[in-house]
């Protein structure tokens, strides 16, 4: 008995070895285009907040009341590509950027990615346009980072709208974020990202946000496989997962009291239907507005309705 257990012992140790030593062995792709090369809006421009290049559009007039969007995983600044305009049209001044890790911003190892320093890092955006306060607009996860905002800064917060918002989903347990900073962990991570999203795997995967992804052409998958075109991109999904955040408690959710829009999909199968009537139970001065027949995406499946129901909502003011 005590020869199988030193057996079994030495043999988890010699996979244990394999499993630390061998991903230092595969290549890792570090090459890709430069962000800067890939901008194709005049209105593009890269600031260095926290030593991170964020890339950022700003449109509009700049006395016109600021709206800040806040894309979700995979998103960027071209996430807004079918409602950008309208706000603009509809005389509002519209910052848009991508997260650090995502779309042509750096994606770096060592940049803190928590929702508490992402929204940090929007209040130092904010202060570099000159910016005391905002309508903040958040996709997702990053109606998540929108809720942290108006929770961690609530001076900077003038109204908030939250798009089938992950607030409650919250990210991975502590424990895993320690896990993923061990340094074999981190390499065989990259490794199985960059395997695994192709071209043809990640448009799979954006399709499951859609009801009917029909609409969807070469030049939207386009605009959400730029990123992966950028150096390190797969650092960026990495450190989201290693450095995560706690998700906001009911009581935290509760002290949000400026006027707050939930716009929903009615078909969202990423953040049900459900989670948007909680939030709006919890919050106290909430309107939930749901699009009828769209899924986790409705500013893109159906951006005149989702337009159309946003500037409702921003018109009649605080």
């Amino acid at each position: 008995m005590k020869k199988w257990l030193s057996r079994l012992f030495i043999g988890l140790l010699a996979v244990l070895v394999v499993l630390s030593v061998l991903p230092f062995a595969i290549h890792i792709r570090e090459d890709g285009i430069a962000p800067s090369q890939l901008v194709n809006d005049p209105d593009g421009r890269f600031i260095s907040l926290q030593g991170i290049n964020v890339y950022y559009e700003d449109k509009g007039d700049s006395a016109a009341p600021a709206l800040l969007l806040v894309h979700g995983l995979f998103g960027s600044t071209e996430t807004w590509r079918y409602n950008v305009d309208a706000l603009v049209n509809a005389d509002y001044r519209v910052i848009t950027f991508d997260r650090p890790g995502f779309g042509l911003s750096d994606k770096l190892e060592t940049t803190n990615y928590s929702v508490d320093n992402q929204t940090d890092l929007m209040v130092q955006l904010l202060d570099a346009l000159s910016i005391k306060t905002t309508i903040i607009i958040g996709h997702s996860a990053g109606g998540n980072v929108a809720a942290h905002f108006a929770v961690n800064h609530p001076d900077r917060t003038a109204q908030l709208v939250l798009v089938d918002a992950a607030v409650l989903a919250g990210g991975p347990p502590g424990f895993v974020g320690k896990i993923v900073s061990l340094p074999s962990v981190w390499r065989w991570g990259r490794i199985g990202l960059q395997a695994y999203f192709t071209r043809e795997n990640f448009e799979k995967a954006l399709q499951g946000f859609y009801v009917n992804p029909s609409f969807m052409t070469e030049a939207d998958y386009d605009v959400y496989w730029r990123a992966f075109q950028t150096p390190g991109w797969d650092i960026g999904l990495l450190g989201l997962t290693r450095d995560g955040g706690s998700p906001l408690t009911q009581v935290e959710i509760g002290q949000i009291t400026v006027k707050t829009l939930l716009l929903w999909g009615e078909q969202d199968t990423t953040t049900p239907l459900s989670q948007a009537k909680t939030l709006a139970q919890w919050l106290p001065n909430s309107l939930l507005t749901v699009i009828p027949n769209v899924g986790h995406q409705a500013f893109e499946e159906a951006p005149e309705a989702f337009n159309t129901a946003l500037i409702a909502f921003l018109n009649e003011g605080g």
